[in-house]
């Protein structure tokens, strides 16, 4: 998520083949804080977004609002709008902006709103049909961290080029993209090239379709 004092760009007009899923969890999911249960829902959604961990969200009314307090804080991201944050007060303790919501999200997410994000690590504890659980679900295949093209082919990101891709970075796209970017190399020069193609030059792969980036 980006700050706001940057351009409000709406990243799917420059990438349409982001990735942005939201799938509903299969168990009634619970997350406490400060001795208190600050959601509880059989309705939970986990987001897997490209070049970002899993993120649990609830829907709002399965949220106790009544433990949060809305702050002045906020962030913009290109793919998924203006983002509002609450800090989290109980008796016990409290944490600052560590609830947010896409009110007005943009069009292609529009899935998302009426949810409330969480951040995992700053929770207590997260229970899924009564079982403590010690990180969100990671299913193989989805994107995550691990498999954009930055985390992949961090030599290739580093020729990224700074400025002529419209604001948008490597992280943001996987390695079998076919979107055509700007690069630019340790001595200065510039050109634009497929993703894709850069993915199969680095790795000497044939690009007659029978063959992917990974081996």
């Amino acid at each position: 998520m980006e700050p706001t004092n940057q351009i409000d760009i709406n990243g799917w007009h420059l990438n349409t083949a982001y990735v942005v899923n939201f799938d509903l969890i299969p168990a009634e999911v619970r997350v406490e804080f400060g001795g208190e249960t600050i959601a509880s829902s059989s309705k939970t959604r986990v987001m897997y977004e490209l070049g970002h961990a899993p993120i649990y969200y609830f829907p709002r009314s399965d949220v106790e609002l009544s433990l949060l307090e809305l702050s002045d804080h906020s962030t913009y991201c290109p793919y998924k709008g203006h983002a509002s944050y609450w800090s989290v007060r109980t008796e016990v303790r409290s944490k600052e902006n560590v609830i947010w919501c896409y009110e007005n999200p943009h069009q292609e997410v529009a899935r998302i709103g009426g949810h409330m994000g969480l951040y995992w690590g700053l929770m207590d504890a997260w229970f899924e049909d009564g079982i403590v659980v010690d990180g969100p679900r990671d299913i193989p295949g989805r994107i995550d961290t691990t498999n954009q093209l930055k985390a992949l082919f961090p030599e290739l990101a580093a020729q990224w080029h700074p400025t002529r891709n419209s604001g948008s970075q490597p992280y943001e796209f996987s390695a079998e993209s076919n979107e055509l970017v700007w690069w630019q190399d340790d001595i200065g020069s510039e050109w634009c090239a497929r993703i894709r193609d850069r993915v199969l030059e680095v790795t000497k792969l044939r690009a007659d379709g029978d063959a992917t980036p990974y081996g």
